[in-house]
């Protein structure tokens, strides 16, 4: 098993209070394990997200000789029989019978199994090939939080209301655990938004830019680009030098021809008079040009 590569997520899940109804101080019947409401349904999430699924439980109720192994079995048989009727499978459950009030003494506490200490945790990584600090570890209880955290995992507490239990000192069981919620599908949606947060984050921080191709070139298009841009160039001119002082002076242009014109002929067969009057007002409209185009070239 120390061969088996660790890149497992996990999340590890106590049993009473966490999946089953906690109304007994120890399940030691089939009849009194009873799945608490909304727990398949979490598990389903959870392995839909890819997490292996592990319980972990401590049953003091072996070594204090109120339940034998074989009982316990079959207790656990019929938990993974609902749960399987639920459309979910556990991959693995492990418990401690460890207490300091055991009545044989193979089951006094020598080994760092029970809750809190994190043995149990530990020795399923180390069969299941799990990474721990990517799994999480789920229960109603400080021992619970405190097994995560000596594991490295990510912890919540599950806060709701234990019908024959006292209730837990909220403010010693919160301030440790990483989050808290009421029950097992509200703790299963906080480890599924937590990790989709976290893939995100290591997305963005690890994604390099993207490379652009060479854009290949067309050298025809680029050619004909030129061609149209200069044909254009050639005609803009023409557009912005049009305007009405340069057309009133090709009109008054026309009129001085007229007068030359006039001015030829009265001087083949008008009186004298007549030419200098054609004359005067050739020059004069010439002036007008000259005028025009200058106000034209001013602007």
């Amino acid at each position: 098993m120390s061969e088996l590569s660790r890149d497992k997520p996990a999340v590890f899940l106590d049993r009473d209070g966490t999946i089953n109804l906690d109304f007994v101080e120890y399940v030691t019947k089939v009849e009194e394990f009873e799945l608490l409401e909304g727990v398949g349904q979490a598990l389903r999430r959870l392995r839909a997200a890819g997490y292996l699924l592990v319980v972990i439980t401590n049953q003091a109720c072996l070594g204090k000789g109120l339940l034998s192994e074989r009982g316990l079995e079959k207790i656990h048989n019929h938990m993974e029989h609902l749960l399987g009727k639920e459309g979910v499978s556990l991959d693995s459950i492990y418990f401690c019978p460890e207490h300091p009030e055991a009545i044989a003494e193979k089951y006094l506490p020598h080994s760092n199994r029970r809750k809190p200490e994190p043995g149990m945790i530990l020795e399923a990584a180390e069969d299941l090939g799990i990474d721990l600090g990517k799994s999480w570890m789920i229960g109603d209880s400080q021992r619970d939080v405190q097994a995560g955290k000596s594991a490295g995992c990510r912890t919540i507490l599950l806060t709701e209301s234990k019908p024959s239990k006292e209730q837990p000192n909220q403010s010693a069981d919160t301030q440790q655990a990483d989050f808290t919620a009421d029950n097992l599908l509200e703790a299963a949606e906080i480890v599924i938004q937590q990790d989709i947060g976290s893939d995100q984050d290591q997305q963005t921080s690890t994604k390099k830019p993207l490379r652009q191709k060479p854009t290949k070139i067309d050298s025809r298009q680029v050619l004909s680009d030129i061609l149209r841009e200069l044909r254009h160039q050639r005609i803009a001119p023409q557009h912005r030098e049009f305007s009405i002082t340069k057309m009133l002076a090709g009109i008054v242009q026309c009129g001085v021809l007229l007068c030359l014109v006039l001015t030829y002929v009265a001087f083949s067969y008008w009186t004298g008079r007549s030419l200098l009057v054609f004359l005067m007002i050739g020059l004069t409209l010439q002036m007008m040009v000259v005028a025009l185009l200058l106000v034209h070239r001013s602007n």
